[in-house]
């Protein structure tokens, strides 16, 4: 649903499994066995499709497809106090809210999403260092694997878990 709507139904569903599809070694990234280049590309790369995302003119007014609400966690965490609200326009343009309900701080989330690739990547307020990044595809599953890169020397694996919506159940029960 997310791809045709921003008009990438030509290209075939990609999916980005950090650690198993997409894994690091030897200072290069290789998804599905393929080089991608050097780890500091690979940040770079995410880095500059959140930037390109951040820097888009995007009206709040226009055409906007949720993509969901998620909690960022680490797989082996049950609980998390982040959770990210995000959605995209027509243009692959992403936006949404953080939240830290441990910090009661709330944050803008910008970014945007390759239509070759089909990879998200976005940063959360005023920090431009670290990046999230997960496929397109990723976000219409209940858990999608996501790579946060703190900068171009460390990265580190986490998981959106989408939130249900208890009020919208009871809305469609009979």
């Amino acid at each position: 649903m997310a791809a045709p709507y921003c008009g990438y139904a030509e290209q075939p569903p990609v999916y980005y499994d950090y650690g198993n599809n997409v894994t690091y070694e030897d200072n290069s990234v290789y998804i599905n066995g393929d080089n991608v280049g050097t780890s500091e590309e690979y940040y770079n790369q995410a880095a500059s499709l959140a930037t390109t995302g951040t820097q888009a003119e995007a009206s709040p007014d226009s055409d906007w497809l949720p993509l969901g609400v998620f909690a960022l966690t680490k797989e082996d965490q049950e609980k998390s106090d982040v959770s990210i609200q995000l959605a995209v326009n027509k243009q692959g343009v992403i936006r949404g809210n953080y939240t830290d309900s441990a910090t009661e701080k709330n944050q803008v989330v910008q970014g945007s999403v390759d239509k070759q690739s089909q990879r998200v990547a976005f940063t959360v307020g005023d920090n431009t260092t670290d990046v999230i990044e997960t496929g397109l595809y990723n976000l219409t599953k209940d858990e999608a694997p996501a790579l946060v890169h703190h900068g171009k020397d460390s990265t580190e694996q986490m998981l959106l878990v989408r939130l249900k919506n208890p009020d919208a159940s009871e809305q469609t029960a009979p």
